[in-house]
């Protein structure tokens, strides 16, 4: 029988807080369990595997992700909506750099419920780079680079790999956002023209 006031949400939520504090490789039952307080047989009656968990956890985790982006990027377009964006992915990133670390490997996986996570994750930039003109072909084509940007910026930094120079990385960042925002724009003016 499930323990009072232990709740499939606070199971996530727990497994969420661990993860992002230490990595998913220290992560275990036996760990949440004794977060929580319980048998590690009582967290069963509330998730069905290691693996659901996980899958929860990962949805649980992107929502967040996307929610930042949405709300940094809210009220804005153009330019200054593709930066919003592009800062809070980065914010992100660093601050739950763990989870972020575990949402990635997660969207490997073949599971139908995180493929469309991952299409969540994707639709903020789709829209902000629908302002510009872009044709759909475009669009997936610049949010690819968009991501891989953005990703390989944070794996770089997080690692140390910006640490050989005292020069800003925030301003290595936003140079590279800028050349980004530019070639879509330049993008998006072309398309213009071929189209008339």
């Amino acid at each position: 029988m499930p323990r009072q006031g232990l709740t499939r949400e606070t199971v996530i939520r727990t497994a969420i807080e661990m993860i992002d504090s230490k990595g998913v490789a220290s992560f275990s039952m036996v760990a949440l369990a004794k977060a929580l307080h319980v048998k590690t047989a009582s967290l069963y009656n509330h998730i069905e595997s290691l693996e659901a968990l996980y899958s929860a956890v990962a949805l649980s985790a992107i929502a967040q992700m996307v929610q930042a982006e949405e709300a940094a990027a809210a009220g804005k377009s153009g330019d200054a909506a593709l930066w919003a964006l592009a800062s809070a992915y980065r914010s992100f990133a660093r601050e739950h750099y763990h989870l972020y670390r575990f949402i990635l490997a997660a969207l490997g996986q073949d599971n139908p419920e995180l493929e469309q996570a991952a299409a969540a994750v994707i639709q903020p930039i789709l829209r902000i780079l629908s302002g510009y003109g872009l044709c759909r072909e475009q669009q997936v084509h610049w949010q690819r680079i968009l991501r891989s940007v953005m990703h390989g910026f944070v794996a770089h930094e997080t690692a140390g790999g910006f640490s050989h120079f005292p020069i800003s990385s925030e301003e290595s960042y936003r140079l590279a956002i800028q050349w980004i925002t530019a070639a879509v724009a330049a993008a998006g003016k072309d398309g213009e023209h071929e189209r008339g």
